[in-house]
């Protein structure tokens, strides 16, 4: 099971890949619990979102994209990251990971409902933590917004 929830910057999540159909991901890890449209920004396309609460994940889909899977998130404990269980972590921790793994372009915020977001833009890797205890990983594609376009992993 651990190989399935392997956490892969810029790849994808176990061996599931960003640019995945919905049929791959249903076939992957089976049919969402729920299914959300989420506008977009100015910015940005707007996304299907689907939930998998049991098992703690949520893929996001790009409609600008042909509903390409371009995004996750996760809440499971047992999520690995470099070989390590992620959620073991605390915030040092996963610094120290990352960045032992290539990956320092870093930025930090304390969000306005209490969560501190550890972000890293050349892994498109968001972590919350609450009060030092990970609680959420979100990883995505890099997207190029000028022209629309992912960097879809090989």
């Amino acid at each position: 099971m651990s190989n399935k929830l392997e956490i892969r910057p810029l790849v994808g999540f176990g061996e599931l890949k960003f640019g995945a159909d919905q049929s791959d991901v249903e076939n992957y890890l089976g049919e969402p619990q729920e299914i959300e449209d989420l506008p977009g920004e100015a910015d940005e396309s707007d996304a299907e979102v689907w939930n998998y609460w049991d098992q703690g994940h949520t893929v996001f889909f790009e409609k600008d994209m042909g509903n390409k899977c371009t995004c996750f998130e996760t809440d499971n404990d047992e999520a690995i990251l470099f070989g390590k269980n992620v959620f073991d972590l605390n915030e040092k921790q996963v610094i120290e990971l990352m960045e032992t793994n290539g990956y320092r372009e870093i930025d930090t915020e304390d969000e306005e409902w209490g969560e501190r977001r550890v972000s890293y833009s050349d892994a498109v890797m968001d972590f919350y933590f609450e009060e030092d205890k990970l609680i959420s990983v979100s990883w995505g594609v890099m997207i190029d917004l000028e022209n629309d376009q992912a960097e879809w992993p090989k």
